[in-house]
């Protein structure tokens, strides 16, 4: 597949990019104007693209089951105007943090619409959650005698579940695969039947579920069906064995989107009916009829609803490459260099041409590693050409850095033909004063 193919036929799966006389729009605003207005780099968002994400995974599971709730995964993109944006559609929260609880409550969200999920977290993590009665997805039997030392102490009590590890390969990147047998998330079968026969016997813990994650970007259904048919099976054995009533079961998140022209991926409605087809299976067995199902959608929400403009500041030609040189490295998009990701590359002021060459888009950075896209066939680019990084709008702003005390990037939302700025753009000034110089 030829750049122009590929990326016609990328743009089929994101119909908030356009092309206009050839150049690259996000909605109703060439991506040009919006490098003009607010500088490079630049995340911009499409509001109406997170609120058509939003809605479509949601609806794919109410058509089948009504009770279902979205725990937004917020470890994706923790920006406060699109958590703002994810309050008004009625989604919780799935933290990993403390500080990211913190930021959800600021922002509006209830204690009974978060979840958190964290790993190895300290009794005092432990205890700011319990006193503020969020719902604490235990991670070990290490952290269970935490929590229950914390509400002896305080005599107060805590909304528990516990995150049970199918041990399933979702053959996705092993940096992203949190169900396998050997990974550090999460309570083997034996490890967890004994925290729920322990929890048991403490008034205080009232047990609410049973949860699992297991990886991100999955492109096939053939996990998550194993994973949920492991997960329903336990968590009908606690229900006859241990005799506790679940009042929810949470599947995690893990959705992938759409990266290459072609990649095959499976949608929300092709993971709604695995899921709930197994719940509805194992419910008329084990009798989980008003079980509210938890889901913890991060990438599929906001990933495809940005893209990273940047700036192309050198064209270097070696006997052996040709490199374009960007104002941009992987202090601003890691997942190239942590995660061997792909992320689509588009000429946005000139969109397609007559002749095209061979690159490595590098960046800024004193790193033989900062290389954002490698052996890509490109129209042929000149200095102060805007290349656009699609699919930003997950693990990529939340994880940069200032690495080579360079800036982080100034982050825009878009509607239609309205933008503004959602974070500013980052100065010197900006990084010394946390040194308290």
């Amino acid at each position: 597949m030829n750049y122009e193919e590929r990326i016609k036929e990328l743009l089929k799966y994101k119909p908030h990019l356009k092309i206009i006389d050839n150049k690259l729009y996000i909605e109703d605003i060439p991506v040009e104007e919006i490098s003009k207005e607010y500088g490079t780099p630049c995340f911009v968002y499409s509001k109406g693209r997170i609120v058509q994400n939003y809605n479509r995974f949601l609806n794919a599971f109410k058509k089948l089951y009504k009770n279902v709730e979205i725990r937004y995964a917020m470890k994706a993109n923790s920006n406060p105007h699109i958590l703002k944006l994810l309050l008004n559609l009625n989604s919780g929260i799935d933290a990993v943090s403390v500080n990211e609880i913190k930021l959800a409550l600021s922002v509006g969200f209830k204690p009974e619409k978060i979840i958190y999920t964290g790993v190895n977290r300290t009794e005092e993590e432990l205890e700011f959650a319990v006193k503020n009665n969020i719902l604490i997805n235990i991670d070990s039997l290490s952290e269970l005698k935490k929590v229950i030392k914390i509400c002896e102490k305080n005599n107060l009590e805590a909304d528990i579940s516990f995150r049970f590890n199918p041990e399933i390969d979702v053959k996705t990147h092993k940096h992203i695969a949190t169900g396998l047998k050997e990974s550090k998330f999460g309570l083997h079968e034996r490890e967890a039947y004994i925290a729920y026969k322990i929890a048991r016997e403490y008034k205080f813990l009232k047990i609410r579920g049973i949860h699992m994650h297991i990886g991100s970007q999955i492109t096939s259904v053939e996990p998550f069906e194993k994973a949920s048919k492991k997960l329903l099976e336990f968590a009908g054995k606690i229900t006859r064995e241990l005799n506790i009533n679940l009042d929810i079961i949470d599947f995690g998140g893990g959705l992938g989107i759409k990266y290459k022209a072609d990649q095959n991926i499976i949608t929300p409605e092709d993971l709604a009916r695995c899921l709930i087809n197994n719940f509805l299976e194992a419910s008329e067995k084990y009798g989980f009829e008003n079980v509210k199902i938890l889901l913890e959608p991060g990438r599929y929400i906001v990933g495809d609803s940005s893209i990273l403009i940047t700036e192309v500041t050198t064209i270097k030609i070696t006997p052996y490459k040709k490199f374009i040189g960007v104002n941009a490295g992987f202090n601003i998009l890691i997942r190239p260099v942590l995660y061997e990701a792909y992320h689509e590359v588009i000429v946005a002021n000139r969109v397609f041409s007559n002749s095209y060459e061979k690159y490595d888009v590098v960046g800024y950075l004193c790193e033989s590693g900062d290389i954002l896209a490698k052996d890509r066939i490109l129209p042929k680019v000149f200095e102060g050409d805007l290349l656009a990084f699609l699919d930003t709008g997950a693990y990529c702003s939340i994880m940069s850095s200032n690495y080579n005390l360079r800036e982080r990037a100034v982050e825009v939302m878009v509607e239609c033909e309205k933008s503004w700025e959602i974070r500013r753009r980052e100065t010197f000034e900006d990084i010394v004063r946390y040194f308290n110089i």
